[in-house]
C-alpha cells in the first residue's frame, strides 16, 4: 500500500514538474513572438519613410530632367 501511494506521488509530482515547464516555454515563445511583432513594425515603418524619401527623389530627378 505504501508503494502504491509514494509511486502515485511520483507520478503526480513528475506531472507538475512538466506543466510547469510547458509553460515556462509558451511564456518564452510568446516573449518571442512579441519581439518578433515589434521588429516587423520598425521594419514596416522604415519601408514607408524609404518610399517617402525615394519618391521625393523621383521627383527631384524629373524636376531636373524638365530644366
Amino acid at each position: 500500500m505504501k508503494k502504491l501511494l509514494i509511486l502515485t506521488f511520483g507520478i503526480l509530482f513528475m506531472i507538475s514538474c512538466t506543466d510547469k515547464k510547458k509553460k515556462e516555454d509558451e511564456k518564452k515563445v510568446e516573449t518571442a513572438i512579441q519581439k518578433i511583432d515589434s521588429i516587423e513594425k520598425n521594419i514596416e515603418q522604415g519601408i514607408d519613410k524609404l518610399n517617402e524619401a525615394a519618391d521625393k527623389v523621383e521627383e527631384q530627378l524629373q524636376k531636373l530632367d524638365s530644366i
